[in-house]
């Protein structure tokens, strides 16, 4: 049994020894579909870390991605351009961006903590156009910030990854309204 929120016994799955057929009958369940069960409840958190922890900005200000954050969402347009500092790079970091409305008018500047820096590409993409116009924009290992110009579409995304301590890695499709809107690298 599992100790919910509210304070009430919760029969966890794992725990479970029959379940009921539609029919109406109980079934005994064997050591198989016991694994099955288990092998479900751990997958659940497997996804729940993975973008467990979530910071959703809707504010105008500069600030840092918070230790405990993996999935960083972009939900306000700002009214200059803003400084966002990426945590230390530590080995089996995750962070995903994400353009929930479109970055129009300033810019967004990623900078790395301390001596950590970033490297990587950036592909992107001008939306709606069939050519498949764009740009790929290569992130030198030794850099320590990427510009995203005030032209990104919601939907864009970047992943960062860090393999070693003090190294991000960047993979990342932005959807941009001009082919020159691609993000400058310090």
């Amino acid at each position: 049994y599992h100790k919910a929120h509210n304070g009430h016994q919760l029969q966890m799955a794992n725990d479970i020894k029959q379940v009921t057929n539609v029919n109406g009958g109980k079934m005994n369940l064997g050591d198989i579909e016991k694994a099955a069960i288990r092998g479900v409840e751990q997958g659940k958190n497997a996804i729940e870390l993975l973008y467990g922890g979530v910071q959703r900005e809707t504010g105008d200000e500069a600030f840092t991605i918070k230790e405990d954050i993996n999935f960083l969402i972009f939900a306000g347009n700002v009214t200059s351009s803003r400084v966002i500092t990426l945590p230390v790079a530590r080995a089996g970091r995750h962070i995903k961006l994400f353009w929930e409305v479109e970055q129009a008018g300033n810019d967004r500047v990623l900078t790395c903590a301390g001596s950590d820096t970033i490297g990587g590409n950036i592909f992107t993409s001008v939306a709606g156009n069939a050519a498949g116009d764009g740009d790929v924009v290569a992130v030198a290992l030794s850099s320590t910030a990427i510009t995203f110009v005030d032209d990104v579409n919601i939907g864009s995304e970047a992943d960062l990854y860090c393999g070693v301590d003090g190294q991000w890695l960047i993979s990342a499709h932005l959807v941009v309204d001009a082919v020159g809107s691609v993000p400058t690298v310090a």
